[in-house]
């Protein structure tokens, strides 16, 4: 079985050189989302940056598609999240064949928002783990020292 990589921080404990993750067109800023974006993933977008502010090369220009992907993702996941949320995860069938009346009332079926928020939690996952955004995928990435704006850190060198 192979040896699981070593982190920059535990390369440096052992005297070795850090590995430098390639930077793809320079840190990313704070960029606006795209207009087009749901609501949703707008706040998402927003909620993400703002979170990686404090690392400036985590997120860089050509992490941009990925990060879009992910936004709209979590848009779909959370709007199936609150279909079923609302109407359950059994609703009342629409074909003929589920018109048909039992003692228990109409015929209930799968709501399609379940498979829909199933698929969208998957492609999260990945999604999530390419970002560096899981705490497993965080602790493979190297995202660079955290900025702090503090005045501590300079007092004690």
């Amino acid at each position: 079985m192979a040896q699981a990589r070593k982190t920059n921080r535990l390369r440096v404990l052992h005297g070795q050189a850090p590995r430098v993750a390639p930077i793809v067109g320079g840190p990313i800023g704070l960029p606006d989302p795209p207009a087009w974006l749901p609501e949703a993933a707008k706040e998402e977008w927003d909620r993400v940056v703002e979170a990686c502010e404090a690392y400036p090369l985590w997120l860089q220009r050509g992490d941009v598609a990925i990060l879009t992907a992910y936004c709209v993702t979590w848009a779909t996941w959370l709007e199936a999240a609150q279909d079923i949320a609302r109407r359950g995860a059994l609703v009342p069938g629409r074909s003929s064949a589920d018109l048909v009346e039992d003692e228990d009332g109409p015929r209930l079926v799968k709501n399609p928002a379940v498979q829909i928020a199933r698929d969208s939690a998957v492609q999260l996952r990945a999604l999530c783990r390419e970002l560096g955004f899981s705490p497993d995928a965080r602790r493979r990435v190297d995202v660079g020292d955290l900025q702090q704006d503090d005045d501590s850190e300079r007092l004690l060198t």
